[in-house]
């Protein structure tokens, strides 16, 4: 038994009806907000999705400082120890992958651009004329290959050029894919995902150039109050064009009898919001590709002080993690050909270290040793030989002045101490005055304080101050800390190098 299924009339825009079904059609996806789409608009096809590269700026940008990040990154073969691998033949192939098109950073290059237009990347291994060592590795182009499904998987990839198709079996391609809920098989476009935003940003960019190709002004109708004649009408139009039409008639004055009048029926661009709309499809198209929009072009979006954390955060978020996936899949496809960097544990790493955006400042490492000289976590030699800076020199330790008595003398506490000279408590706490001082004409919010040198306090009592000015503040947090120091010293803590 058939469901009831309502007809309905469709009215085509000459006026012509013919019969619909409400349950498919025009009118119901039009009342059901289901939107088709447009002529010129770009759809989710292999070729529609090459097209939006070439022409959508916002996601070639986002694409191409992928692409460019990932081949920037070295590859290293180390073995099961890390040790780097200098030479073998599995170098040799990645550092001229195929002798006629490309280098390791060309395959790269386009291996991350076919992930992000496509959702998929394919190389194919081809071998030696004897035994199965890798001889080449070609890119194949997503739009040319298809897998061949059977009972369990995948046999093959088909590639087809032309009227040409060659099918490749499924062990000689490696294949590089994005996780697709929809198909297991296949891989989800990045670009695709953003495929609205980018259509929005064409539409735009094409309302943009129709408005100054329209002599920059919105269009309109010619309207009247009075009744017009089919002959009057054709009159009043051969008039308006033969006046005003064509690029030679720009900005030509027209004086209009009759009681007809211009309406305006479009908004110029400065009403619509163009901006902001605009904006905010760049914003999402960043966001897909997992760049920051400062670094795409949105320079409003960044600061001198902002920009390096925006490019660490590109490659902290986006690219490391999708450095490991392809060192993953390489050593899954590549080192079961080569059985002795298998008996070695060798394994394909890509060298992070040498990502320049990831490296710490010469600035960034000052503080870092200052804060940890600070803590009495290292010693100032120790920090100074990190900058690559020669020691200083030894302290010696200076005669008692004459008449001191014991515990007088409190310069130089480490030498004195190792003379058998202790500092006296009047001298301590003269000293943590000094640092007290110091400390809170100095500290600000996120600033890290420089290290105090401290002669007198003892070593124990240092390292608790130190610790705790890490996390000041403001300056009443340096008094409360110097003030339960104090107390620290009179109940007797940290006292063992005092003298009596």
């Amino acid at each position: 038994m058939e469901s009831y299924q309502p007809d309905a009339v469709w009215v085509d825009p000459d006026g012509g009806q013919r019969a619909a079904r409400l349950k498919g059609g025009p009118l119901y996806e039009w009342f059901h907000g289901i939107r088709r789409q447009e002529p010129g608009e770009l759809g989710d096809s292999r070729a529609d999705l090459a097209r939006a590269y070439t022409l959508a700026v916002w996601a070639y940008r986002c694409i191409k400082l992928r692409a460019d990040a990932v081949a920037g990154v070295p590859l290293r073969l180390v073995d099961r120890s890390g040790a780097r691998i200098e030479a073998h033949p599995l170098l040799d192939l990645l550092r001229d992958v195929n002798p006629y098109t490309m280098n390791l950073g060309d395959l790269l290059r386009a291996t991350e651009a076919a992930y992000n237009i496509w959702g998929a990347a394919y190389w194919l291994k081809t071998y030696n004329g004897h035994g199965r060592r890798v001889r080449a590795l070609y890119w194949l182009n997503p739009q040319t290959v298809e897998p061949v499904i059977e009972a369990g998987g995948v046999r093959a990839y088909r590639q087809t050029i032309g009227v040409a198709a060659r099918e490749h079996p499924a062990e000689d391609v490696i294949v590089f894919r994005n996780f697709d809920p929809l198909d297991d098989l296949g891989g989800l476009s990045p670009l695709s995902v953003a495929l609205s935003e980018i259509n929005a940003e064409l539409n735009a960019a094409r309302f943009v150039a129709a408005f100054f190709a329209n002599d920059a002004r919105p269009a309109g109708l010619l309207t009247t109050d009075q009744p017009l004649h089919e002959a009057d009408l054709e009159r009043a139009q051969a008039w308006w064009s033969r006046l005003f039409r064509g690029a030679g008639n720009k900005w030509r004055t027209g004086i209009v009898g009759g009681g007809l009048k211009w309406t305006r029926i479009t908004f110029p661009p400065n009403e619509l919001a163009l901006p902001e709309l605009r904006a905010e499809d760049r914003r999402a198209i960043c966001a897909v590709f997992g760049v920051p929009p400062g670094l795409a072009g949105a320079w409003e979006s960044a600061t001198y002080a902002t920009a390096r954390e925006q490019k660490a955060s590109f490659y902290e978020d986006s690219i490391l993690p999708q450095l490991s996936y392809y060192a993953e899949v390489l050593n899954w496809s590549l080192l079961p050909h080569y059985p002795d960097l298998q008996g070695r544990g060798a394994r394909l790493v890509w060298d992070t270290d040498s990502i320049a955006a990831l490296r710490e400042t010469a600035s960034d490492r000052a503080r870092r040793l200052a804060m940890l000289c600070g803590a009495g976590l290292l010693t100032p030699n120790e920090a100074r030989a990190e900058l690559g800076l020669p020691p200083l020199p030894a302290v010696e330790t200076p005669p008692a002045p004459e008449g001191a008595g014991d515990g007088a003398v409190v310069a130089g506490s480490p030498a004195l101490k190792a003379a058998g000279i202790r500092p006296t408590r009047e001298a301590v706490r003269a000293e943590l005055a000094r640092w007290e001082r110091f400390a809170a004409r100095r500290v600000r919010p996120g600033r890290v304080l420089r290290p105090f040198e401290a002669q007198a306090i003892p070593p124990g009592l240092y390292t608790r101050i130190a610790s705790e000015l890490v996390r000041a503040e403001t300056r009443e947090d340096v008094h409360v800390i110097f003030g339960e120091a104090l107390e620290a010293l009179a109940r007797g803590g940290g006292q063992d190098d005092l003298a009596g």
